[in-house]
């Protein structure tokens, strides 16, 4: 399919989704009472925000992207598609995200959380006037907020699969290895290079787990722990069950959380090989026996990097992604 027809379905999905989604969360502040455009041309991110969300309503949107939390100190961030979302689909975006903007009541800490840990993203907007909105969220606060989160994701996902031109051949079930491991799994395709990370510090990454929609997800399961790590099956899957297992990997892990509970050899572990069209491929490793602790693969070249506890929606989605 053409990268402009793939576009251009996108921006239908997109609209047709996000108009539906429930009411929950809060209206993002609004950072100046007197916007001052700065008339910007580009698409980067800025460091200050200068139009209220509203502005939504009565102008166009020319890029839409994710970017960078202000607070430093934040371990809850979520990964998310470097990419940047222009012209048409933009537009389209933008009135999406405008809708999903009203009657949002506010979210505080003592309302009941939805059933995903907590997750923070930002989201700019650049507008026809050079001015720039931004709507920040917590996936594990409001349900919509995790349907902007997901939305944004997918459109930038299947954006850089329409650019990424046909998919390979489809890849063999990979060699498990012995032990519980991220790094003897990983490949490097075309679309590695939008794994480069950027951060000036690492616990400020968002490199995401894959740059492209996954498909195909290979599942090796083991029992038991050190010199007594078992193998015990294997299976290989392809879409919708990869994406969905890609998402969960990204949604559903207690972020810088550490093992606190009794080591149980019998509770299941997981080598997770996530892999696109293009062929990259980037795995997951889950300690079942250790609180289900969840590393990966991130980024190019990838380094084996520690991302918290696994849930247990995390746990039943791989283990159900048996064919």
């Amino acid at each position: 399919m053409a990268p402009r027809r793939v576009r251009q379905l996108v921006a239908a999905a997109c609209v047709a989704t996000l108009l539906v989604v429930v009411a929950a969360v809060a209206l993002p502040r609004v950072l100046r009472d007197e916007p001052a455009p700065a008339a910007r041309t580009g698409t980067g991110c800025v460091a200050e925000a200068d139009a209220p969300v509203e502005a939504l309503e009565e102008q166009e949107a020319r890029w839409v992207r994710f970017c960078p939390l202000a607070d430093e100190g934040a371990t809850q961030r979520l990964r998310h598609p470097q990419g940047v979302v222009v012209g048409d689909l933009a537009a389209s975006v933008g009135t999406s995200l405008w809708q999903t903007q009203l009657d949002r009541p506010a979210c505080t800490p003592g309302d009941p959380p939805t059933a995903r840990p907590a997750g923070l993203f930002r989201i700019e907007v650049g507008l026809a006037d050079g001015s720039v909105a931004e709507i920040p969220g917590d996936t594990g606060c409001s349900t919509r907020d995790l349907a902007l989160f997901t939305q944004l994701e997918t459109t930038l996902l299947m954006d850089a699969a329409g650019a990424a031109g046909p998919a390979t051949a489809a890849t063999a079930p990979v060699t498990c290895p012995r032990r519980l491991t991220t790094g003897r799994t990983n490949r490097d395709g075309p679309s590695a290079a939008l794994l480069v990370d950027s951060a000036d510090d690492p616990r400020r990454s968002t490199v995401p787990l894959l740059p492209l929609p996954a498909t195909t997800v290979d599942v090796c399961a083991y029992t038991g722990r050190g010199r007594r790590f078992v193998l015990v099956d294997q299976w290989q899957a392809g879409p919708p069950v990869s994406e969905s297992v890609r998402a969960a990997a990204t949604l559903d892990v207690v972020r810088g959380a550490v093992a606190d509970c009794d080591l149980d050899p019998g509770r299941p572990s997981y080598v997770v090989v996530l892999s696109d069209q293009t062929g990259t491929a980037r795995t997951l490793a889950v300690d079942g026996a250790a609180c289900g602790t969840v590393s990966a693969a991130i980024g190019t070249p990838h380094q084996d990097t520690a991302l918290g506890l696994a849930t247990r929606r995390l746990l039943r989605q791989v283990a159900h992604s048996r064919p």
